[in-house]
């Protein structure tokens, strides 16, 4: 096997590819690959580099078994599903369709001359061979293993580039850095911050709270291409960002803890009538009594409950949901 997967790269011409793709001898998209999620910028931007004739990074193919009696074979795409989707949606995008003709020509508004250049473009492809199904995926995991293991917000900003995630970095890059809950150097060099407000975005799209961070990327997909509520939430959330660091708690404060900020940032999102000195010595209050009733039994006494609620199962739709409810008794209300 191992001198197929080495084998030089071939060059095969798009118009070969996806007559293929149609005749379904070669398929783009196994069930192993990622979900398909290029926007329409990076559609276009991809196409543009066809056009002009640039290169693109080589696809890799395999062979997955032969019908002996129909002496027929069927190819997996193994890394380049993206880029084969893409073009397929290019040649048969309808006129009335809005994916491309902003940064480049429909395919329908090329010339003859220019649609023959298309079609005639070389691919660089890869052809590895007869190879089992899980070979095939172990292949792909390590054509796309990086060098240390990725924290999902990474492979979020990565793969993603859409508008959801776009404004989360928006509102990342226009807010103090100092009002943000706890985060080593280290967490901040992984993003940590940029998925703390994912979740806070993500929590908000959906309308109440959810284990972990399980919804996160669901929303990330839903709204790659067009994020209607992106002003709005900006707006609101800068806003709310503003009011706690008006608050102006001590770096000792259990409100500087991810667990707390999370239930002081989406119970404030939320609340219309705060005035910030009631506000902050309801904190102050609520946090003494938390601190020293923690050793009581949580059973009985809320304030032990909260603060169980700040160590243990802290992501947990109930620890979210109990922290909320207990905060808005004692806080908001």
């Amino acid at each position: 096997m191992s001198d197929q997967i080495f084998a030089s790269p071939s060059n095969k011409k798009i118009s070969e590819l996806y007559n293929r793709i149609k005749e379904e001898s070669l398929i783009p998209q196994p069930d192993f690959q990622r979900k398909f999620v290029w926007n329409r910028k990076h559609k276009e931007e991809f196409i543009e580099t066809i056009l002009k004739g640039y290169p693109f990074p080589e696809i890799y193919i395999a062979q997955s078994g032969i019908d002996v009696e129909k002496i027929e074979t069927q190819e997996f795409v193994v890394d380049g599903q993206q880029r084969l989707s893409t073009i397929v949606q290019y040649i048969e995008e309808s006129d009335d369709s809005k994916e491309f003709g902003r940064l480049v020509k429909k395919y329908t508004a090329l010339s003859e001359e220019e649609k023959k250049k298309f079609l005639n473009y070389n691919v660089v492809v890869r052809d590895l061979g007869d190879i089992e199904s899980k070979s095939i995926i172990e292949i792909f995991r390590r054509i796309n293993l990086t060098q240390y293991s990725l924290k999902q917000v990474e492979i979020h900003n990565a793969v993603y580039d859409g508008e959801f995630i776009s404004t989360a970095k928006e509102i990342v890059n226009e807010i103090d850095q100092a009002i943000f809950p706890e985060f080593s150097e280290t967490e901040l060099s992984r993003m940590y911050d940029l998925h703390f407000v994912l979740l806070l975005l993500s929590t908000v799209e959906n309308g109440g709270f959810f284990a972990g961070n399980k919804e996160i990327e669901t929303y990330i997909i839903q709204y790659n291409d067009e994020y209607e509520n992106s002003l709005k939430i900006k707006k609101s959330f800068l806003k709310t960002f503003d009011f706690i660091k008006k608050l102006d708690f001590s770096n000792d404060s259990i409100w500087n803890r991810k667990s707390n900020y999370f239930t002081l940032f989406t119970e404030l999102y939320y609340s219309k009538n705060k005035k910030v000195n009631i506000i902050k010595e309801k904190l102050k209050n609520f946090e003494i009594e938390v601190i020293q009733n923690k050793t009581e039994d949580k059973e009985k006494n809320e304030y032990a409950k909260y603060y169980s609620y700040m160590y243990a199962g802290t992501n947990s739709r109930q620890a979210r949901i109990t922290r909320s409810n207990l905060f808005k008794k004692y806080v908001i209300n």
